[in-house]
């Protein structure tokens, strides 16, 4: 296989194409926010995920002037060492206090049942963030790849099928007319970025989050009950039963987990970085559904139309 080449989405639908490594793009951080007033959805199935994923790109479009909301879609009820009702309730102030930090205006908790996700209608999952995308105005959307290979959680897959699935659809009147005599009005999302969560899935996009990492930290390290944000000061206090201290875990517990999500979890895009000169790095699969480009019919419209 050509060592050049890379796996990724065909730019319609996310389905796998070949993509050469020349066709990927770097976005870099700008500057004097060129997207004010433009609004982004994050949807993910649970608390952690936003924050490992995609929490550098979320940084960087806030402070480049969106306004960002997020949506979680499962209840994660399964997700922690306690009871179910525990879990539901850890997870959900996690969520708003990692929300919290990076800068979301507001969040969305659609709370179905973790584990239990591809049971759920998706003509009516489909509908509710239709619903959502259009009341927000949304213009971007950041969430799984459906078609992304090797992802065995139906609640990512799903999620992200219905998030692609309301993308497409929330700007057609037709599809929902019930909303309209609420008020509520189509709005087509022009760009996706689908999360890259585990190696070999296809992305043609990376995001660099060095300006924006330490926000990334501080979003996992709020994802105690899953996702490794504790990690540090468990394994900080592991340590010192053996009479034993790293020095990198620092004396408090707060900056034993800023420091070991530094060094462990940010490893893969520290090293990703490297090959595009950047500190850190996200990947993505990005697709641009703006028209940019006149069709043929206007630009032979302009040329050849005469004045009655």
């Amino acid at each position: 296989m050509d060592s050049n080449r890379i796996f990724a989405n065909v730019a319609t639908d996310g389905r796998q194409a070949h993509v050469t490594a020349a066709e990927i793009v770097v976005e870099k951080r700008r500057t004097r926010q060129p997207h004010k007033g433009k609004i982004f959805a994050a949807v993910h199935a649970h608390s952690y995920e936003v924050p490992h994923y995609a929490a550098g790109l979320c940084a960087k479009l806030i402070s480049e002037g969106y306004i960002g909301y997020i949506i979680r879609t499962s209840n994660d009820q399964m997700g922690g060492d306690y009871t179910i009702g525990e879990n539901v309730l850890n997870n959900q102030q996690e969520h708003l206090r990692m929300a919290s930090v990076l800068g979301f205006k507001d969040v969305f908790d659609l709370s179905y049942r973790h584990h239990r996700m591809n049971g759920v209608s998706s003509t009516d999952f489909r509908g509710r963030l239709i619903l959502i995308f259009r009341m927000l105005k949304v213009d971007t959307v950041i969430t799984f790849n459906p078609w992304a290979p090797g992802e065995e959680s139906p609640d990512r897959w799903v999620t992200g099928r219905a998030a692609q699935e309301a993308s497409s659809m929330c700007g057609v009147a037709n599809e929902y007319p019930e909303y309209l005599e609420a008020g509520i009005m189509p709005h087509p999302v022009g760009e996706t970025y689908y999360f890259y969560t585990r190696p070999g899935q296809p992305f043609n996009r990376v995001v660099d989050i060095s300006s924006h990492v330490d926000k990334k930290i501080d979003a996992i390290v709020e994802c105690q009950s899953q996702g490794g944000g504790n990690s540090g000061s468990l394994l900080r206090a592991r340590l010192a039963k053996q009479g034993r201290r790293l020095p990198l875990l620092g004396s408090d517990d707060r900056t034993a987990d800023r420091e070991y999500v530094r060094e462990f979890l940010l490893e893969d895009c520290r090293q990703y970085g490297k090959a595009h000169n950047l500190t850190y790095a996200e990947r993505f699969y990005y697709i641009d559904r703006r028209e940019h480009v006149k069709s043929k019919v206007d630009e032979y419209i302009e040329k050849n139309a005469v004045r009655i």
